[in-house]
């Protein structure tokens, strides 16, 4: 675990780019930004007069705290980097904690302007899992995999442009 700090009005310089503020008009940065502290772990400092400025922004902060609550157990446990950022493909986290019913919890993000679909080998050793394990993406439909010998799967997902997805390992 972690913190973080989100200046959504102007801290201490960075100019426009750096500000959130109008919120509404900066809704996908917001939820993004969220999602990525959040998926992380990672609990932050939001600087500024309010945390929504419409019902819209409201909602999308709503929705993205009630998914952390929901998540919390695991999205607090121990993370596995899956692929450093390099902004030129995509990059994800893997949480691990083989005491919970959730045993792993993905986060895979796209930085790119178009969608993305890649296969992508889970390390899943640390999520206590040895022989089969069910994959949701975003709390959907259950898919049964098989661990090879080496305790991995490989999972194929489309990853939205500029965006995220995510998977729960049961």
């Amino acid at each position: 675990m972690g913190w973080g700090f989100v200046p959504l009005t102007k801290y201490q310089g960075g100019g426009a780019e750096a500000v959130l503020e109008p919120l509404s008009e900066h809704l996908k940065d917001y939820e993004q930004l969220m999602i990525q502290y959040y998926g992380a772990g990672v609990q932050a400092c939001y600087r500024g007069p309010r945390l929504y400025d419409t019902e819209e922004t409201k909602q999308t902060v709503k929705k993205t705290i009630d998914w952390y609550k929901k998540y919390r157990p695991i999205l607090n446990s121990d993370l596995i980097h899956l692929r450093r950022p390099d902004g030129r493909d995509w990059d994800g986290i893997m949480h691990v904690n083989p005491n919970l019913k959730e045993k792993g919890f993905v986060m895979l993000y796209n930085p790119l302007k178009g969608s993305i679909s890649r296969k992508i080998n889970l390390p899943l050793y640390y999520t206590g899992l040895s022989d089969k394990v069910l994959v949701r993406e975003k709390g959907g439909k259950s898919k049964h995999y098989t661990l090879n010998r080496s305790y991995e799967i490989e999972v194929e997902v489309t990853i939205p442009a500029e965006g995220f997805t995510w998977l729960i390992l049961e």
